[in-house]
């Protein structure tokens, strides 16, 4: 049978064990108490948990961090609760709401010295300007920098930080860009760009034809080209 001295040392671990296995805290309330916007901040890399009725959902609306904020990778959605961690701070609106708060988005994504890319997820709609090298390699857009509608690549010794969209709603579509595209000696070459509603041959620069679905086609990554066509594309 326990001694008196045992149950008391039980009764003690009993308590400070919930707190031990706690690892979240508490957010203070979003400024101007807006009840469908809740802001939830992860100071110094560590899990926060912010309460917000998100029987309807949460989206994140606004990222105030340097660090990047992926759903189910640095926040989240529970019943009750918005949680973030890894440095991610940021504004997220509950329930049905296409309210977003003005301002960019930053990520830092940096590559090895091989050929393969790395990609950083990230939401590109908004679209993506290189706004710091960190790398002494070159970052140049299309050949060792570009995104997609998911995320931001880097590749051949590329390390940067780059500026994502100015907090639009995700229902605004990025309007028409410019892209460059060549086959070097009748190689394929993938031109990495956001495509959304699809691409258009402006001007051809080389002598060998390029024939939509034949020597040139995009899908949702890029533009692809191949047997020798050079040539300028809009995309949408």
């Amino acid at each position: 049978m326990p001694t008196s001295a045992s149950r008391v040392l039980l009764a003690g671990l009993m308590a400070v064990a919930p707190a031990s296995a706690q690892q979240f805290r508490t957010a203070e309330p979003y400024p101007g108490n807006r009840p469908d916007i809740v802001r939830c901040e992860s100071s110094k890399g560590r899990a926060v948990s912010c309460k917000a009725d998100t029987r309807g959902g949460a989206r994140l609306v606004r990222q105030l961090s340097r660090s990047p904020c992926v759903e189910g990778e640095t926040w989240g959605v529970r019943e009750g609760e918005v949680w973030v961690r890894g440095g991610c701070r940021a504004d997220f609106g509950l329930g049905d709401t296409k309210v977003v708060a003005p301002g960019p988005q930053f990520l830092k994504c940096e590559a090895n010295n091989t050929v393969s890319r790395r990609h950083c997820p990230a939401l590109t709609i908004g679209g993506v300007q290189l706004i710091r090298q960190l790398s002494k390699s070159q970052c140049i857009q299309h050949s060792t920098w570009g995104y997609d509608r998911n995320s931001v690549w880097v590749s051949q010794g590329c390390r940067a930080e780059f500026q994502i969209g100015e907090g639009r709603a995700a229902e605004e579509k990025l309007g028409p860009q410019q892209v460059r595209c060549e086959s070097d000696r009748g190689r394929e070459r993938r031109c990495e760009v956001g495509v959304w509603q699809g691409a258009r041959m402006t001007k051809q620069l080389s002598k060998s034809p390029c024939v939509q679905n034949h020597s040139w086609g995009w899908d949702q990554r890029g533009v692809w080209v191949s047997r020798g066509c050079r040539a300028e594309f809009t995309v949408w």
